[in-house]
């Protein structure tokens, strides 16, 4: 069976891992697949190498924009449909907003399922509310066309429905897995030759985030949180005063790197903020962690809390996407509202300063990471579904 794998870009994000993962492992399953994929900022060439390493069959269609472009999303249509009639697949499977409403239509006009998965949606949080709105009525739209609809938790599920899109039994939720033991098993010296890299020093507590520099990921909002928050108490000093810091180290690369450089500046805490860069490798990141923060102003589901949670750390999270059904608040870690920067500085000094608090989380939320979040098993759902599809 040949599958084709469409998503509108590929980045350091998490639905771009997942579905690369998701394409290499198929072959496991009796699977022929291949993936295509827009214009992808891939300026040092490591995601081609990456298909490559991997022996990927993909395809490029230069014309798949992020950006609406009447003209390119025409091409870009045109272009999908001939692929699926040259290659001749049995199914498509669409990621993510552009790619998924393009390759629906072409799978529709091909005569051929669809399956699609949106990691996460765009209610809130991305773009202007009439933007938003319209791509409301383009995900109705198309929603008609896809045999089932990959959520990442029930919540995305239920408020998909709650806008019209697609119908209750179209929908079925499989979470993005990650490498649990890679995750579990980290070695400790790892953590230790971190803190050297960075300058963290080794009695100083340390907060760990992780994501794409980008406006949905929320660091503007970390920062100013972190910079209001009192670590005084029990042996955290704000800057400044001499004693133990705490310090936050943020891991990842994107367009407003520059800016949020600036803003630690500004707030005064450039000292007690260190970032990392994108690096492909985050074991010892979390190993030399103390706890996890990440203040997404929406969220698929967040891997990297899977990956934290898994690795032992208790971690902080904003009450978006499906981060809740990760995070149960005071159980497994601590929530606070999104774009609050008050009531996430509560929580990152109550984690900081509370040892008793922080192990029982960080104990409670490594047992709640059950094998429904591992990769193998998502891929083995993936492909079951496909097989249900195809009546095969």
């Amino acid at each position: 069976m040949k599958i084709l794998h469409i998503i509108t870009r590929l980045d350091c994000g998490g639905s771009a891992s997942d579905t690369i993962f998701t394409v290499e492992s198929l072959r496991n399953h009796d699977f022929q697949t291949a993936l295509a994929f827009g214009a992808t900022h891939d300026p040092d060439g490591s995601i081609w190498r990456a298909l490559a390493d991997r022996q990927i069959q993909f395809f490029y269609l230069p014309s798949l924009l992020r950006n609406p472009s009447p003209a390119r999303d025409l091409a870009a249509l045109i272009g999908i449909y001939r692929l699926l009639r040259k290659e001749q697949f049995d199914l498509i499977h669409t990621h993510t907003s552009k790619a998924g409403a393009l390759g629906r239509l072409a799978a529709h006009w091909r005569g051929i399922p669809a399956v699609h998965t949106p990691h996460g949606h765009i209610f809130y949080g991305y773009f202007r509310p009439q933007v938003t709105a319209c791509y409301v009525r383009v995900e109705r739209w198309v929603a008609r066309y896809a045999a089932r609809i990959i959520s990442l938790t029930d919540d995305e599920t239920r408020e998909s429905l709650e806008r019209g899109i697609g119908r209750p039994e179209q929908y079925v939720t499989i979470p993005s897995g990650v490498p649990l033991a890679f995750f579990r098993d980290i070695p400790r010296n790892l953590g230790t030759d971190f803190r050297s890299t960075f300058g963290i020093p080794a009695d100083a507590f340390m907060f760990l985030s992780v994501g794409r520099l980008v406006a949905i990921k929320g660091f503007d909002i970390l920062l100013q949180a972190f910079a209001r928050a009192d670590f005084s108490a029990g042996g955290g000093m704000t800057e400044g005063q001499e004693g133990k810091k705490v310090f936050l180290v943020i891991v990842g690369e994107g367009a407003e790197r520059q800016a949020l450089e600036a803003l630690a500046g500004q707030l005064g805490i450039a000292g007690r903020v260190r970032f990392a860069g994108e690096l492909r490798d985050i074991r010892g990141a979390l190993s030399a962690a103390d706890a996890f923060v990440l203040a997404s102003r929406n969220e698929g589901l967040g891997s990297v809390f899977i990956e934290a949670m898994a690795a032992g750390l208790a971690c902080i999270g904003t009450a978006v996407g499906g981060v809740p059904s990760l995070i149960r608040d005071r159980h497994t870690g601590l929530l606070a509202p999104a774009e609050d920067p008050v009531a996430l500085a509560r929580a990152l000094s109550e984690i900081a300063l509370n040892d008793e608090l922080r192990r029982t989380l960080a104990k409670n939320a490594a047992a709640s990471i059950s094998p429904k979040y591992d990769r193998e098993g998502m891929v083995e759902r993936i492909a079951a579904l496909y097989r249900e599809v195809l009546g095969r």
